[in-house]
């Protein structure tokens, strides 16, 4: 064999023989932990660009809701950071404010401190068919104080008007919002609706609102438009109090709600004319007399209206006027409370006084749909709680004065 030859295969053994000892090594280098998973394996989700972490121990808390601006009955207008988490109810008149607030299902979650004292105790047993948990929120008394309100810990105040001075200055200068309602006119109602509709982040359930309302104040006034001057009844609507012992009878404003009702109603309130006060005037017998109207209506808010229409009638001078000599004396309809007022229920005493006034005109109304309707469509009232409501009205709505 030639030199030559004897080279080529030693360099080819050479050659195969690294390439031996190379495979061997790369096989011995790969662990079996690094090995492909089989086919048979579930295959995890590939991750994204910016996968996240594993499963965070603490959830990532929300964005902070959006600020708000909303203008009051005032017209101030507040700015508040977020809609308002923690809303106390203040003052006298509470029972008023707290029915409107439950119009909006937020507030059983949002409103959490208020008073059960005066008209507001019979307020409370009514929206314990809408807030199970009311009881718990019972914490103020009708006369609290900033100091009290403030331990609340609300970011939102709301109560009447007529408190701005006495109170609502007062709990603002601690630094909480104060948001003031009014609601003395049907369309002042709808206008704060839809402020609250702001507060509680529900527009729509506000324009759901607003509208039954409005539908309800055309209804009246389309029908009572035909009727002529001369047609409407000379009406009489005054409370009844009794203060140590002392009965007395008041009118209410000209500006008022109440005022506002006979009209839209065909009625012609005889008070109305006079020079009266600002708020709930005391009229006495020799006024009353004066006025000699075709129909009383009387209200009582703490006591039972029809008693209250027994005594007037037996009053001697009662019984020379036109509307005790005809049967035209009634009492003024309440359930949890009375439906004269601006609570929510204006709306139903509207209707009634209507119907009483033009009961021709209004002869196909059915209040008892429309009792029902209004407890359905504004607090989803079930069967139980419409119960409550018939057993307190009584026969109210078809009700028989002394002639």
């Amino acid at each position: 064999m030639s030199r030559h030859r004897v080279n080529t295969l030693l360099a080819l053994t050479f050659l195969f023989a690294g390439l031996l000892v190379g495979a061997l090594t790369l096989s011995a280098c790969t662990s079996p932990s690094q090995a492909p998973t089989s086919a048979a394996a579930t295959p995890s989700a590939p991750p994204t660009k910016a996968a996240p972490s594993a499963t965070p121990t603490t959830p990532t808390p929300p964005a902070s809701p959006e600020a708000l601006t909303v203008t009051d009955a005032l017209g101030r207008t507040l700015h508040l950071p977020q809609q308002p988490q923690r809303i106390v109810v203040a003052g006298k008149a509470s029972a008023l404010v707290m029915d409107a607030l439950y119009l909006f299902p937020e507030a059983k979650t949002r409103v959490v401190a208020l008073s059960g004292q005066g008209q507001a105790a019979a307020t409370v047993a009514f929206l314990q068919w809408v807030d199970p948990n009311i009881q718990d929120k019972l914490t103020l008394t009708t006369d609290a104080g900033p100091e009290q309100i403030a331990a609340q810990h609300p970011d939102l105040v709301v109560m009447k008007s007529f408190l701005a001075d006495k109170l609502g200055k007062s709990v603002e200068a601690l630094g909480i919002p104060v948001f003031y309602l009014q609601m003395e006119t049907p369309a002042e109602y709808q206008k704060e609706i839809r402020a609250l509709g702001k507060i509680f982040g529900n527009p729509q359930r506000a324009e759901e609102v607003a509208a039954y309302y409005q539908n309800k104040v055309d209804l009246v006034k389309s029908t009572t438009a035909g009727i002529a001057e001369a047609q409407k009844p000379q009406v009489l609507l005054m409370q009844h109090t009794v203060k140590g012992g002392t009965v007395a009878y008041k009118v209410p404003s000209p500006k008022w709600l109440q005022t506002t009702v006979v009209r839209l109603g065909g009625g012609v309130p005889v008070w109305a004319n006079n020079s009266l006060g600002s708020g709930w005037t005391v009229v006495n017998m020799e006024q009353i007399a004066s006025w000699n109207p075709d129909q009383i209506f009387i209200i009582d808010y703490f006591a039972d209206p029809a008693q209250a229409v027994t005594d007037f009638i037996a009053d001697p001078t009662a019984q020379h006027l036109k509307a005790v000599q005809n049967g035209q004396v009634y009492p003024f309809p309440k359930d949890f409370v009375s439906w004269d007022q601006p609570d929510t229920r204006w709306v139903l005493g509207m209707l009634w006084l209507a119907k009483q006034m033009q009961p021709q005109a209004f002869a196909q109304m059915d209040m008892k749909a429309e009792v029902e309707g209004f407890y359905r469509t504004l607090y989803g009232l079930d069967e139980a709680g419409l119960q409550a409501v018939w057993e307190r009205l009584g026969d109210q709505l078809t009700p028989h004065p002394q002639p």
